[in-house]
């Protein structure tokens, strides 16, 4: 949940794991300097020196709204992707490059823990498991990560009042740059798979308009 001072406006990026937050966190500090609420060192931290269960970034919407109300700023904006495209992604980068999962875990049989997972810790793998509409304020400026980024640029223009800075939002955790190789397995998404995906994040299909099949939404973990 980074803040970021844009003139003198308050501005909240609602951080949904595995949706270009962390390419967008850097944007914002290079073009209007350093933001508030984020840590992106948690991973780092042991439990002792952690003072939240995930990254600030990754607050659940609730609790946002307790701590930090929509009063307090000008503007709030999220990224969002489509549910089966970000659970891969979450899925691959778990397994592969954070080594949180057995190196055999196969997709389907990691979905199949899934309920049980969130219903013991909701906030399990830094919160990456959360349904996105929990993350995301009803209040906030929603962009679909498969549309691209351009029009967040153009948004933060407008809040700006200027076209200063970075035209584009850079790359940041591509799976392919962190995997020994570039080697990133090929999972399909099946009709099975995605069904099962929609089972679980309901809601996240409805909110932001998702049907179940990623169709030529699909882009690269």
């Amino acid at each position: 949940m980074p803040i970021v001072r844009i003139n003198e406006k308050l501005v909240f990026f609602a951080h949904v794991p595995k949706c270009a937050g962390t390419a967008v966190e850097r944007y914002l500090e290079e073009r209007f300097g350093p933001l508030g609420l984020h840590d992106p060192a948690f991973g780092r931290r042991s439990p002792i020196e952690a003072w939240t269960l995930s990254p600030p970034q990754h607050i659940p919407e609730p609790v946002r709204r307790e701590l930090l109300p929509d009063g307090l700023f000008d503007a709030l904006f999220a990224i969002v992707r489509h549910p089966a495209l970000r659970l891969r992604s979450v899925f691959l980068f778990q397994r592969e490059v954070e080594k949180a999962l057995p190196p055999k875990m196969g997709f389907g049989k990691w979905l199949a823990t899934l309920p049980r997972t969130l219903a013991l810790d909701p906030y399990a793998l830094h919160g990456h498991l959360r349904p996105m509409a929990e993350i995301v304020p009803e209040s906030a400026r929603v962009f679909r990560l498969e549309d691209g980024l351009g029009d967040v640029v153009s948004w933060l223009d407008g809040i700006a009042g200027t076209t200063d800075g970075p035209r584009e939002i850079g790359q940041a955790n591509v799976l392919a740059t962190r995997v020994p190789g570039g080697d990133v397995p090929d999972i399909a998404l099946t009709p099975a798979i995605c069904n099962r995906i929609a089972e679980l994040y309901p809601q996240d299909y409805t909110r932001f308009g998702y049907s179940v099949m990623p169709g030529d939404e699909g882009i690269a973990a």
